[in-house]
């Protein structure tokens, strides 16, 4: 097995060291800023969602009594022949029984809702925990390994002199031409 390099230029090495760094810091950035966002998304649903919908069905319901109460009220006659026309508190309270079952349906998809996300939020702390892994140990592993590369060419490179130029081809030997 050959285990010899063919390293064309130190600088470049130097510069993936610096790049790997570089990926390293956005990395555990973006990792922060991504799982900030996905909790702030999970305590939306948790927390306000949670409370706005219960709170909104008993404002609903308490809407439907007093409109249910003002029908109940238009429909009682006294003393006239002619019934009155209770169109707009029926058309009310159908609106009222409605906005209830809305709001009784938003507290079922929430409560599901909870359900998964509480599963996907489970799977995605592991991915997450992975990649922190990766970002907090094999990053400087590699960055450690490059540092230690670096300082043996750098060595090796003052002993021997520069590296040869990639772009220029090396000389060709001499061909003997006297014994033909």
């Amino acid at each position: 097995m050959d285990r010899s390099a063919n390293v064309k230029s130190i600088e470049g090495l130097a510069r993936l060291r610096s790049a790997l760094l570089v990926f390293g810091e956005e990395g555990r950035d973006a990792v922060t800023t991504l799982v900030l966002e996905v909790r702030k998304a999970v305590d939306w649903l948790d927390q306000d969602r949670t409370r706005y919908w219960p709170e909104q069905h008993r404002k609903a319901s308490e809407a439907m009594v007093e409109i249910r109460s003002e029908l109940d009220r238009r429909q009682l006659t006294y003393g006239s022949d002619l019934p009155p026309s209770c169109m707009e508190q029926k058309k009310a309270l159908e609106r009222a029984k409605a906005r209830i079952r809305l709001c009784e349906e938003k507290i079922k998809a929430v409560k599901h809702w909870i359900r998964t996300v509480r599963g996907e939020l489970n799977e995605f702390e592991g991915q997450v925990a992975r990649m922190t892994e990766c970002l907090d140990a094999d990053v400087p592993r590699a960055v450690a390994a490059l540092e230690r590369m670096l300082t043996a060419l750098q060595k090796y490179a003052q002993s021997t002199g520069p590296l040869p130029d990639a772009s220029v081809p090396p000389p060709s030997a001499p061909s003997d031409t006297s014994q033909s």
